[in-house]
């Protein structure tokens, strides 16, 4: 049993790490410099989106990161943390299973749409996008940084949370 702990430990801390690596630079650097360098940001953007599996990857680590802490949770023994330790690193838990929930039900829907009119609005090679198509992409990335940044601070409340709980 003491094995299995270790794995699952070991999963929840490395994809957490992915997780929050994917979000930070998703969300600090890729889709602000896409969205403000227009047409070649978004151009850009379409093929990170729909070329690279880097849209894919936010939610199977989420995935993999919340179904390990559960698991912990459900077969672990957090005794070993001080009250507030425990306190602390349930503000945590909470923080990462809300983070999970609104990247899935929000970010992750918003990701989807702007991934799509991305796909189906900007042409291939050097054609030019067009404007309404590009004010529409503005917005609807406009909509996905609101959520990007609600996960982030989801995501930071949780990894602080969690890695806090046992000097407390």
């Amino acid at each position: 049993m003491d094995i299995v702990l270790v794995v699952l430990r070991l999963l929840h801390i490395i994809f957490a790490f992915l997780w929050f690596g994917l979000g930070i630079t998703a969300t600090l650097y890729i889709l602000p410099a896409a969205v403000a360098s227009g047409a070649s940001g978004m151009r850009f953007a379409k093929n990170i989106l729909t070329r690279t599996p880097f849209g894919r990857m936010l939610p199977i680590v989420s995935g993999v990161t919340t179904l390990a802490g559960l698991i912990l949770y459900a077969v672990g023994s957090p005794s070993h943390f001080s009250q507030l330790g425990n306190i602390v690193l349930g503000i945590g838990a909470v923080a990462g299973l809300a983070a999970t929930i609104h990247g899935g039900a929000m970010t992750g829907r918003a990701t989807r749409e702007f991934a799509m009119a991305l796909a189906t609005t900007v042409p291939e090679g050097d054609a030019a996008i067009p404007a309404n198509a590009l004010s529409n992409l503005n917005a609807l990335a406009a909509k996905l940084q609101e959520h990007q940044r609600i996960s982030t601070i989801l995501m930071v409340i949780a990894l602080l949370g969690m890695g806090l709980a046992r000097y407390l």
